[in-house]
């Protein structure tokens, strides 16, 4: 009877085991679509988002440009990994002053590009914004910053 015990409960952990996700999984997210890009030098995104009125909506659709590029990459665009880090929790922790600052004013600095279409719905409104963003100039920073390494000589 132990012996059955045993190997049902072996059983039952190899199969949560087998069940479990996979560490390097790719998060996407269905609001941030790629649309294009221009070698290395620019990415085209398009970003769905909500807020309480039209300037944070359109702020709340831009951050999650980035974060979707930062933690989760972009499906179908030459970024399907991550710039960062697929550990959202940990970046924020290691590199939390960057990120504040970048998301409090010098995001706006990489975003070349930026066009919006709003939809209001009861008390909400969306924000569709197009934006292309300067991968070359982004990629420099958090190489600058050691947020992303360096590649190259």
């Amino acid at each position: 009877m132990k012996t059955l015990v045993k190997i049902l409960f072996i059983f039952f952990v190899l199969v949560l085991i087998a069940c479990g996700g996979s560490k390097h999984a790719e998060f996407t997210s269905a609001k941030v679509k790629y649309v294009s890009n221009n070698d290395f030098e620019t990415l085209r995104l398009s970003s769905i988002e909500v807020g309480s009125n039209k300037e944070e909506a359109i702020y709340n659709a831009q951050k999650l440009a980035f974060q979707n590029l930062f933690f989760r990459g972009i499906p179908n665009s030459p970024y399907k990994k991550p710039l960062i880090s697929l550990n959202e929790a940990e970046a924020y922790k290691k590199h939390k002053k960057y990120l504040n600052d970048f998301y409090n004013g010098r995001m706006q600095t990489f975003i070349t590009n930026s066009t919006d279409f709003i939809n209001k719905k009861g008390a909400g409104v969306t924000a569709t914004v197009n934006l292309i963003i300067n991968m070359r100039a982004l990629r420099k920073d958090l190489q600058n910053n050691n947020l992303m390494q360096k590649f190259g000589i």
